[in-house]
């Protein structure tokens, strides 16, 4: 039995310099899933509207605190769907 193939790969300096060369604003966070202790949340470019859950937040692409999703942690994973990572400029 094959494995499915994840349309979500890991957050990058590469894609970071994507977005902010497609002029994306604002990039939102979604709590995704929570798989053997390690909690995954994807990112959506330039995404304004929140669901009012709780579970999200918007911040603007030049932020420190986008800076810091880069940085590797052992417990939470940045994401990125593949959807948004075509470049159509």
């Amino acid at each position: 039995m094959s494995e499915k193939e994840s349309p979500y790969q890991l957050f990058t300096r590469e894609i970071l310099s994507m977005w902010t060369s497609q002029d994306v604003a604002y990039i939102k966070v979604e709590e995704l899933s929570n798989i053997d202790g390690t909690t995954f949340y994807e990112l959506i470019p330039d995404s304004e509207l929140l669901d009012g859950g709780g579970h999200d937040t918007l911040y603007p692409i030049d932020s420190e605190d986008v800076d810091d999703m880069l940085l590797p942690h052992k417990k939470i994973k940045f994401v990125v769907h593949s959807v948004y990572l075509e470049e159509d400029e």
